[in-house]
């Protein structure tokens, strides 16, 4: 809908499903932006978004949106709330709001294997520049950044924790079709109040040495606690090019909690992914393509102390990790344990395929499958806790005065049951 420089929005979404098993199969509650959870039968949301345009490069969007699930939060719950203004090259928001979907949605963690769309937004304030700036334009050199802080907004170990976020890249396009990015990102659980040790350590100068990653200036309460915070981060590669009509995108993530991790002593851990799509019109059975392998199973074992002491997403001081609304905010085959509290899982080694096509030129599906071996926590254990393969199919039945999608997840077990769900989602965009 339209009033001059006005348009308005909205999109609602009712969901059932039912599965074989006490929890629903992987991919039916795995990045779902914190929609639903591994218990939810029914659920459904509904988002609304105004855009004001000042001109056809500069807008300003405000939106809000709720939704509803069963399972362990019987309740209705805010999806997002935010003001967002943005020009074509950076963009500014403050509130609660949803992230853009990567690779057609057909990725294992959108962005990064540290943070993926397995939660609900959280509430904060931030910047990017969209299109990078140019540091050197005969060698076709320029940066793009981002910056936001972040408020976990909900019931944890350690609450009120503030969560720091930056990213800064180097990107260099100088050779025809070629397009080769570099950089980091970098996260950090910070502030808040600990049952054990009180208030943490939150003022501003605190926070200029959370910024730089600076981990400890003294004890809490006489514990060796990283009275700094709890940091994460991710060395960055994309290298992205084109031929005759795909896009080809090659994508290589680190991930890091400490010096080893810092300097590669973690080497091979991270994330491998290739990206392709096809850009003709002419619908297919695949239109686009994605692969990707997760493997976090050295965790520094082979530095000089040698004693396995990464731990990935799990924090002695941040006990409830790197997680939100009970969920991981990294890679959703990170997994936590019954009590949704500790990460149980973080020595993995995963294969994940993502397909995108029409099929008989008429239904649109998306098709995930992941093959993933859990080898425990705290460097892991020799051989496989869980070997399981989990495949998803949406396949959209209907498109007309709503649209109808037929949801199936089946989760195949080597080693214990396997489990089959089934789901319709019923939508309406206005």
């Amino acid at each position: 809908m339209h009033a001059q420089n006005m348009e308005y929005s909205a999109d609602i979404s009712v969901q059932g499903v039912h599965f074989s098993e006490e929890s629903s199969p992987f991919w039916l509650y795995s990045n779902q932006r914190g929609r639903v959870d591994q218990t939810t039968h029914l659920s459904g949301w509904i988002n609304t978004i105004a855009k004001y345009s000042i001109n056809s490069n500069k807008s300003f969007t405000g939106g809000i949106g709720g939704f509803y699930q069963d399972g362990y939060d019987d309740k209705f719950q805010l999806d997002e709330y935010f003001l967002n203004f943005e020009n074509e090259k950076i963009s500014v928001f403050i509130g609660k709001m949803q992230r853009e979907e990567l690779y057609s949605g057909l990725s294992a963690t959108n962005e990064n294997i540290l943070w993926s769309l397995n939660t609900g937004p959280m509430p904060g304030v931030g910047f990017k520049i969209k299109r990078p700036i140019v540091l050197w334009k005969e060698g076709g050199l320029g940066f793009k950044a981002s910056w936001e802080e972040y408020l976990l907004d909900e019931e944890r170990y350690v609450e009120n924790v503030k969560v720091h976020h930056k990213s800064f890249y180097l990107v260099f396009n100088k050779i025809r079709n070629w397009e080769l990015i570099v950089g980091l990102q970098h996260f950090a659980q910070w502030g808040g109040s600990s049952p054990d040790y009180g208030q943490l350590p939150q003022t501003f100068h605190d926070y200029l040495n959370v910024f730089v990653g600076k981990e400890g200036r003294d004890d809490v309460q006489g514990q060796e606690a990283n009275a700094l915070g709890n940091h994460l981060g991710s060395y960055e590669v994309y290298l992205n090019t084109s031929f005759s009509h795909y896009d080809v995108k090659l994508i290589y993530n680190t991930l890091f909690e400490d010096n080893s991790g810092r300097v590669l002593g973690n080497t091979p851990d991270g994330r491998y992914g290739v990206y392709i799509e096809d850009q003709d019109d002419d619908f297919k059975m695949v239109e686009a393509f994605m692969y990707e392998f997760y493997y976090t199973r050295d965790q520094s074992k082979n530095t000089p102390t040698g004693d396995g002491k990464d731990n990935y997403f799990n924090n002695n001081l941040y006990r409830s990790g790197w997680t939100y609304q009970k969920k991981i905010l990294g890679a959703p085959f990170f997994m936590l344990d019954e009590d949704r509290f500790r990460i149980e899982h973080n020595s993995i080694r995963v294969h994940h395929i993502g397909l995108k096509g029409t099929l008989a030129y008429m239904y649109p599906y998306k098709f995930l499958l992941s093959f993933r071996e859990n080898y425990g926590a705290k460097g892991g254990t020799d051989k496989p806790q869980e070997q399981i393969i989990s495949t998803f199919l949406n396949t959209k039945l209907l498109e007309d005065v709503v649209d109808v999608d037929l949801l199936v997840g089946v989760d195949i077990d080597l080693n214990e049951t396997s489990n089959l769900g089934v789901g319709l989602r019923v939508s309406k965009q206005f």
